[in-house]
């Protein structure tokens, strides 16, 4: 028994088990498979026998009975070859009740009367007792005769039958077990093989496990997908523990930040306190310091709870709550929400590319996911420029997109503003913390959507989000944190 947790060694244990059930399930049918022919064979044996010695005697009783004994016993004495294949013997019963041989097979000495093993009396495993004799009896005139069958050849020749019929299974029980176990080697050894990779990953550092791939899978069909699922499974750990790092430290710069001026102000105010200087501008001073710390701790907290909202989504810690929804009016609505604040900037929003289009997936985050879409647009674009809200059906999926005449991003950067606290180094100069857009890759891929951006440096951008139209999920209830 196995008792190494190790995954190549527990796959190889699972493989020895397997084998030995195999074995042991191969045995017991080896065993039904001789128990079965042996009492087939035998019951056929007795029976031939049976018949056997019931056509002798019809043959020497019409003889008998139709001539006299003196020419049964010249048939039998001038033939005896046949009774001699047989090993049937023909003896003639004296008046003391003696059985005297007249011709045929050597006379078998029975332990018991002729009688004991007539036909009727003895059954057919009898063959295999320490008598296996058939007796028939034959009326002459006056004499009485017996036809006596030895089973003893017969058996000697079935239990040659029966001992090549098991060294035949038993070859065949062998060539069996040897294929099996090459079949089973060669099927298991994509098991063995990914076993063994995850344990040299497993054994290794937790940077060892990020810089190690797993070998390509070796197998098609169902070894394969399960190679190339836990491959997929690696992928998501290492993302993982990469966002876990990038979000580390990026918290640890980002949030030094305001803490840092918290720090600075509370010892600029205290210093400024403990002078003894209690004017009214000591007092203004005082009461900015306490608004700036609570603006700088403000920050925080938000940056903060915006990183556990994202976690959260990438963890499936709530549920879709599915519904039908109309998409264009969704965005429709989001946009009015935006209506002021896009006038102020001097911005413009077109919703004349929202086309009417159902799908059933959830609504909150729906809208989540345009708020955070449309904000970043207003953000980086200039005065003047307009917003597009559009969104349509194509190919059997639902899109929608927010496309503005921004800074735009370039393509170096495409990849990374969808990591957490990830800023292009042009938009520092814009509130906010890098979150938005790795909350929004979070969301579509919770609805089994995807996110795409068009965009190059000073040319605006366009996000696209394309998801299906219907989400698969469970519906419950769920509460979702309070925004940004």
């Amino acid at each position: 028994m196995c008792s190494d947790i190790r995954a190549e060694q527990a796959t190889r244990c699972a493989q020895r088990a397997l084998f030995r059930r195999f074995l042991l399930t191969l045995f017991a049918c080896f065993l039904l498979i001789v128990i079965v022919m042996s009492l087939v064979l035998t019951y056929q044996l007795d029976d031939q026998e049976r018949k056997l010695l019931e056509s002798y005697g019809q043959e020497y009783q019409r003889i008998l009975t139709f001539e006299s004994d003196a020419k049964f016993e010249h048939v039998v004495v001038s033939n005896p070859n046949r009774l001699i294949e047989n090993a049937v013997s023909v003896s003639k019963e004296t008046s003391t009740g003696q059985l005297e041989w007249i011709s045929g097979a050597a006379p078998a000495v029975l332990p018991d009367a002729p009688s004991a093993y007539r036909l009727p009396e003895r059954l057919w495993y009898h063959l295999f007792s320490d008598a296996p004799y058939l007796t028939l009896e034959l009326s002459g005139k006056p004499a009485r005769y017996w036809l006596v069958m030895d089973g003893g050849p017969r058996r000697s020749q079935l239990l040659r039958q029966g001992s090549w019929l098991i060294v035949a299974l038993a070859v065949m029980v062998a060539v069996m077990s040897l294929v099996v176990w090459q079949l089973l080697s060669r099927t298991l050894l994509p098991l063995h093989n990914l076993a063994k990779s995850v344990d040299q990953i497993s054994s290794g550092s937790l940077d060892a496990m990020l810089d190690t791939d797993l070998p390509p899978p070796e197998a098609k069909g169902q070894f394969g997908q399960l190679s190339r699922s836990v491959q997929q499974v690696l992928n998501r750990l290492k993302e993982a523990v990469r966002g876990m790092d990038n979000t580390v430290d990026a918290i640890a710069h980002d949030v030094r930040t305001p803490l840092s001026r918290i720090i600075l102000t509370t010892e600029a105010a205290l210093s400024e306190n403990s002078a003894g200087n209690e004017s009214e501008q000591s007092q203004q001073n005082l009461a900015a310091a306490l608004s700036d710390c609570a603006e700088s701790a403000q920050k925080a907290s938000q940056m903060l709870t915006t990183l556990m909202r994202i976690h959260d989504e990438q963890v499936g810690r709530h549920p879709c709550q599915l519904a039908s929804v109309d998409l264009a009016a969704l965005l429709t609505e989001v946009a009015t929400w935006y209506e002021e604040v896009a006038e102020e900037a001097g911005l413009s929003l077109n919703t004349s590319g929202l086309q009417p289009v159902m799908l059933h997936s959830d609504a909150k985050r729906l809208t989540q996911i345009a708020v955070n879409l449309l904000d970043n647009s207003l953000k980086y674009s200039q005065p003047g420029g307009e917003i597009t809200l559009m969104c349509g059906e194509a190919q059997g999926r639902v899109w929608f997109s927010v496309c503005d005449q921004g800074v735009g991003i370039a393509k170096a950067h495409h990849a990374l503003i969808f990591r957490r606290l990830y800023r292009v180094e042009a938009s520092r100069h814009q509130p906010g913390y890098g979150l938005g857009l790795p909350f929004v890759a979070a969301m579509v891929k919770t609805l089994q959507g995807s996110v795409d951006l068009d965009s190059e440096a000073g040319k605006g951008s366009r996000f696209t989000v394309r998801l299906p139209k219907t989400t698969e999920g469970d519906i419950s209830p769920t509460q979702e944190r309070n925004p940004d």
